[in-house]
């Protein structure tokens, strides 16, 4: 498990999960995928407007989404909302305190899990501009198919643009109130994917104790 800062406010951890894992939440998806609704946003953080490059994005969500409340148990979604003791045990509280830094991820092991965001990305899906809405995310980033490409990460973090590519079993932990987005998702034909070969994230919102 390696885990590296990409800036001050974003910690990153490629090939995160264990091929096994990985299977264990696609069947969750799958199991899931009646349960995808369309997702919308109807304004930007504080009434702002996009932080600059994207202004072309409408203020909706081009994706679809389901979430699952704190202590809330639906059947066929074990392995996502087992992901929050794997967030936490995996060395990330250590990793955070050995690095010898004064910033905001010390709070973390104050934290606890609150709610899961699962969003599914197909043919042009993207999302806005936006923050959280709690203290930390924590964003496993699943995208086992080259059907479609796109689906960056962008973060504005202090004054400036970070751009993270779109990649498999990818997890970034950033403080909520950064402002991120997801560009836009194409394919080849532009038209839309099955299923399996979408862009999915799932996201850990974290909470003060």
């Amino acid at each position: 498990m390696k885990y590296e800062y990409i800036s001050e406010n974003i910690i990153i951890c490629e090939n995160y999960l264990p091929e096994h894992m990985i299977q264990k939440i696609n069947i969750d998806l799958l199991n899931n995928r009646t349960n995808f609704t369309s997702s919308k946003w109807d304004h930007y953080p504080d009434n702002k407007n996009p932080v600059n490059r994207d202004e072309f994005y409408s203020s909706n969500c081009g994706g679809f989404d389901y979430w699952i409340k704190e202590d809330e148990v639906i059947p066929n979604n074990e392995a996502i909302i087992g992901l929050k003791d794997w967030f936490y045990h995996q060395g990330i509280l250590n990793f955070i305190e050995n690095q010898g830094r004064t910033n905001v991820f010390h709070f973390l092991k104050k934290m606890k899990s609150h709610k899961i965001h699962v969003m599914a990305y197909n043919n042009q899906g993207y999302y806005n501009w936006h923050t959280d809405s709690e203290f930390f995310t924590f964003n496993l980033v699943l995208n086992q198919s080259d059907a479609l490409t796109g689906g960056d990460m962008l973060f504005m973090d202090e004054g400036k643009i970070i751009e993270i590519p779109n990649q498999n079993n990818l997890m970034v932990l950033f403080p909520s109130y950064i402002n991120h987005s997801i560009t836009p998702l194409k394919s080849k034909d532009d038209k839309d994917v099955p299923f399996p070969q979408q862009r999915f994230s799932v996201q850990y919102w974290v909470k003060c104790n």
